[in-house]
């Protein structure tokens, strides 16, 4: 299959808007913390890409993978994906797709396990990477902001095991990712 350049420049655009979206939405948000992070007109712009995305995936009935969309395109792909988190069934399907579409290294292994640990999280099931994170407390920290170091990860499915599994698809160990989100929450948090 040829690289499809006018779904790659949709789905880049697409995942363009939802960053832009994003706006100063919290970096952290857990499963229950969504009805009141997303602003309405945030939701309806997630609501028209899930619509669209579920379109592109019924035209394809495959993952819209590096040789459909090229690398920016597989990309969009994945972030439409990880953050369409109002469409579970959307966040499933992907999933499956995805799987597929990695047996074949036509996506990225990374991207299947972060989409892996959202929906185990958002099926309340522990995950298996630790790239899912939430708040710990909401309470204030000695500088007044949210405690950064109360971010952890989702429950993991046998932990011992996680950084393991995080090397084998090239993430850094868990304790690092943690550092590194606790201080860009904090800093974050200050703005």
């Amino acid at each position: 299959m040829a690289v499809d350049p006018v779904l790659r420049d949709e789905l880049v655009a697409m995942a363009e808007a939802e960053r832009r979206s994003r706006g100063n939405m919290p970096p952290v948000i857990g499963p229950s913390d969504l009805d009141s992070a997303y602003p309405v007109a945030r939701r309806d712009l997630d609501a028209l890409h899930a619509s669209r995305f579920w379109e592109i995936l019924d035209d394809l009935e495959c993952w819209p993978g590096r040789s459909v969309v090229g690398d920016d395109g597989a990309q969009a792909a994945w972030w439409l994906a990880q953050h369409a988190v109002f469409d579970p069934e959307l966040q499933r399907r992907c999933l499956d797709m995805l799987e597929v579409a990695v047996d074949c290294d036509d996506a990225s292994a990374l991207h299947y396990a972060l989409l892996l640990d959202r929906v185990r999280m958002a099926d309340g099931r522990p995950q298996l990477y630790g790239s899912q994170l939430v708040r710990g407390s909401t309470g204030p920290g000695s500088d007044g902001t949210e405690d950064a170091a109360e971010i952890v990860p989702w429950t993991i499915e046998e932990p011992d095991g996680v950084d393991a599994r995080r090397a084998a698809i090239g993430l850094e160990p868990l304790a690092t990712y943690l550092e590194a989100m606790r201080a860009h929450y904090r800093a974050v948090s200050r703005h």
